[in-house]
């Protein structure tokens, strides 16, 4: 089995309307790895980040070297943009960040070397990695659609390969509230006890004997858009 993980940091991405406050960061997997909506300050991304992530881990297994080596965010939108060819109109316009669309348009225009660079490759693999490396997320392969691609049709087991449960949004109030310190210690110390369940219900009884759970993290006020979870000033005790 083949598992791809730890592209940096996880978010989470629930439709429920309040968690739409929690900041997405444009810190997340490793730079040579990152989607153009990250590089582009995109205020919302979604698992299509993933999905491109594993298009540049597929690449480089093809090739035996980083598809997009870049050392910053402009020089990185070069090389994605020289390889894929200049991305459309609507593409661009997509781009929240002014600073992001003044690079595109600055560059020189291009349809891309895609096919030369993957010249030895087989047909059915760089189909399958030109719809993993789509500039737009919505044109990017989602990893079921990759997963049932002809390429993989030797390897593909649905049986084998299931999709888990979805995420429960109460497993993450904390991302939406104004926690302090305390709390936060809480959260990591009762994530740590789900590795030792005797133990966590033996906490978790004498919680309860103690009187109503005090670092509940639904007793705390709910963020406000785009501000971060905790205080300079809590961060610093």
């Amino acid at each position: 089995d083949l598992r791809i993980c730890d592209f940096g940091l996880a978010q989470i991405n629930f439709e429920d309307e309040g968690f739409q406050t929690c900041p997405m960061t444009e810190y997340v997997s490793k730079r040579w790895y990152r989607a153009p909506e990250v590089l582009c300050s995109w205020v919302n991304y979604d698992s299509a980040i993933d999905v491109w992530s594993i298009g540049c881990v597929f690449a480089e297994m093809l090739v035996l070297r980083p598809l997009f080596p870049g050392g910053n965010s402009q020089r990185l939108l070069k090389l994605i943009v020289a390889l894929l060819g200049t991305p459309s109109g609507e593409e661009v316009d997509a781009i929240p960040s002014e600073l992001c669309r003044r690079i595109i348009h600055s560059l020189p225009y291009s349809e891309g070397n895609c096919q030369e660079r993957f010249a030895e490759t087989s047909e059915e693999a760089f189909d399958l990695l030109r719809t993993m490396l789509q500039f737009g997320p919505r044109q990017r392969a989602t990893v079921p659609q990759a997963l049932e691609h002809p390429y993989m049709g030797k390897l593909f087991c649905p049986e084998d390969e299931p999709a888990r449960d979805a995420l429960e949004a109460s497993d993450f109030e904390f991302e939406r509230r104004e926690l302090d310190v305390r709390a936060l210690r809480e959260e990591l110390f009762q994530e740590a006890l789900h590795y030792h369940p005797d133990t966590r219900e033996r906490y978790v009884q004498e919680q309860r004997g103690l009187g109503p759970w005090r670092y509940s993290p639904k007793t705390y006020p709910l963020l406000a858009p785009g501000e971060p979870p905790c205080s300079p000033e809590e961060e610093e005790e």
